[in-house]
C-alpha cells in the first residue's frame, strides 16, 4: 500500500508546543478546531499518529485522504 498523505480535524486549538510531539506534520489553527496536516503516512504510521492524539486527550473530529500533489484521477 502506498503512502497517503491525511487531513486529521481535532476539537479545540492546539499550541505550537503540540507540534513538536507530532513530528512531520502541519498545524492549522481555527476557530475551535485545528486541521492537521500530514506527510505521506502508510497505515501503521497513521495509526500511530492516532494513537499519540489519543494518549495526549485530543478529540478525534475526522480523519480523511488528502490527494496528492499533480495526481491524475
Amino acid at each position: 500500500m502506498q503512502p497517503t498523505r491525511y487531513t486529521i480535524m481535532v476539537r479545540g486549538v492546539l499550541s505550537a508546543g503540540f507540534a513538536t510531539a507530532l513530528p512531520g506534520i502541519l498545524m492549522v489553527p481555527g476557530e475551535d478546531q485545528t486541521r492537521i496536516e500530514t506527510e505521506p503516512l502508510d497505515q501503521s504510521q497513521l495509526h500511530g499518529l492516532l494513537d499519540r492524539l489519543r494518549n495526549l486527550a485530543i478529540e478525534l473530529v475526522s480523519v480523511q485522504e488528502t490527494p496528492a500533489d499533480g495526481a491524475d484521477d
